[in-house]
């Protein structure tokens, strides 16, 4: 019979019931060396020889080269996974343990497709939900600033109760984070008309904000925190201890040794490539004098901008600084550029896009590929490779289509050619709108926080591919949006160009 961690792990308690004997009190965390599996799946253990114990006063980060290997560690300590063996029961962790992810907005789970371009006309009752009647609502006053003695009597009952608001002492605390974390200017806007860092992608200025507020509640053991890192991504340097995570590995212990034997593996498998010699062709994209003004506040300003075949750029700039503005008008998303061919000449990767793209049940890799072709996001036509925009496909289109749909699934995801689009995670999802941006070989790439989801091996592949396997032509132009110079695939010797808003306002350089 197999007993959930439920019964095995307790995180919040000053101890782990039944191990005081032989660990320190102190210990929130404790998983003897142990395998760990799904239930129903006693044959393949998801981690070996786990050896896992966070002790109170240190600092934990779990750091993996996979999304779903910290998913799986995280869902071991709410009990959604099987210890074996397991440590003596104490109490359920479930009532002690949480899980906060930063995730993009809802996703098209079902065939709909998502409209994210709503953005720029909140004018649908749907789309004026705002920040705070989204996730928040106990935290607005159903009076509206009533004085207190001319309530409705049962107000003061409901408070005692808690029903539906906070205690005037978790408001404070609430009032506080909100405060601390900048979000004070956010909770009212429509939750549609904010910019995906202003949700989940958070910049280079905010993360050490978030950072130092997460530390600052761990020292106070309120709550204790464990950090989820990608591999790549910076450890903060207040982080003691470090899980890290490969396939079904779990390598525990002090940060500087962890990260040094780290550093060692990763250097030992560089290689070093020449300098890429790319050639500068036709105009692709002529931005003359660009505004973008709502009402009082300005978007964006004095905007020009020349795009050209062969060039590579890296669009940076701080959160609502305008980029998904700007990207919304190269797409022709934003409702002053009417222009729906666009969407065939342009191929792009947001996060937007990957929440907007239908996962119908029965969509195949190979369909949601070839709607990149048209831009579209159902597949049509013979062999699923679209129809044609502007004019009606040859004989010899289609067989280009079919072979290069083949060429992109083959360079990037052979074990996906034919999966279902909706079965699968979300990294490979991911790369399969990478391949779906691709296929057509578009005028213009945009490339927008692309590497969010996917692990170590599919970034190596996708960037090796763009850089130097032919998935970029020299006729070709990209534009890489993040806020981290090691996510754009080119270097600096490869004549990366760089555009970065402030404010709206761009510098180059």
């Amino acid at each position: 019979m197999s007993i959930p961690l439920s019964r095995a792990l307790r995180l919040r308690g000053e101890r782990i019931q039944g191990l005081s004997r032989h660990h320190s009190t102190k210990a929130v965390v404790h998983i003897p060396k142990a395998n760990i599996y799904r239930f129903g799946d006693a044959s393949r253990p998801v981690f070996r020889d786990v050896n896992w114990t966070v002790n109170e006063n240190e600092n934990w980060a779990v750091i993996s080269s996979a999304s779903h290997e910290k998913h799986d560690l995280f869902q071991t300590l709410l009990g959604h996974l099987r210890i074996s063996p397991y440590p003596p029961p104490p109490e359920d962790p479930r009532d002690q343990i949480s899980i906060v992810s930063f995730g993009n907005r809802r996703r098209a789970s079902s065939g709909a497709f998502y409209d994210y371009t709503a953005r720029y006309g909140a004018v649908q009752d749907e789309h004026r939900v705002t920040l705070r009647q989204h996730m928040f609502p106990e935290t607005i006053d159903p009076f509206g600033g009533i004085p207190e003695e001319l309530r409705d009597p049962a107000w003061k009952e409901n408070q005692m109760n808690g029903a539906d608001s906070l205690s005037p002492e978790r408001h404070a605390l609430f009032d506080s984070l909100v405060q601390k974390m900048g979000l004070s200017a956010f909770l009212d806007l429509p939750l549609i008309a904010l910019s995906n860092g202003q949700t989940p992608g958070l910049d280079v200025k905010n993360r050490p904000n978030l950072l130092n507020l997460l530390h600052n509640l761990h020292s106070t053991q309120s709550p204790r925190v464990i950090l989820g890192l990608r591999l790549h991504d910076p450890v903060p340097d207040w982080i003691t201890h470090v899980a890290l995570l490969r396939g079904t590995s779990v390598k525990t212990g002090l940060k500087h040794h962890i990260l040094s034997e780290e550093a060692l593996r990763a250097t030992s498998e560089i290689t070093s490539t020449p300098p890429l010699q790319s050639r500068v062709g036709d105009i692709v994209v002529d931005m003359k004098n660009i505004k973008v003004q709502y009402q009082d506040r300005k978007v964006i300003q004095n905007l020009n901008w020349q795009i050209r075949q062969g060039e590579r750029w890296h669009l940076q700039g701080e959160n609502g600084s305008g980029k998904t503005t700007l990207l919304s008008l190269l797409t022709g998303d934003h409702p002053q550029i009417p222009t729906p061919h666009l969407q065939s000449l342009i191929g792009v990767l947001s996060p937007e896009m990957f929440d907007a793209f239908p996962r119908r049940a029965g969509m195949s890799v190979w369909d949601v590929v070839g709607t990149g072709f048209d831009g579209t996001f159902v597949p049509r036509g013979r062999h699923a490779v679209g129809t044609g925009v502007m004019r009606e496909l040859t004989e010899g289109d289609v067989i280009w289509r079919r072979e290069r749909c083949a060429e992109v699934i083959a360079a990037l995801g052979p074990p996906l050619c034919e999966a279902r689009f909706c079965g699968l995670g979300v990294g490979e999802q991911r790369m399969v709108l990478l391949m779906r941006a691709l296929v057509g070989r578009p005028q213009l790439v945009l490339l927008d926080e692309v590497w969010s989801g996917m692990d170590e091996r599919m970034v190596t592949v996708a960037k090796r591919y763009l850089r130097e396997g032919g998935g970029i032509g020299d006729d070709q132009a990209v534009v890489v949006i993040t806020h981290w110079d090691d996510e754009v695939p080119w270097r600096t010797e490869d004549g990366v160009k760089r555009i970065r808003l402030e404010k709206g306002e761009p510098t180059f350089f």
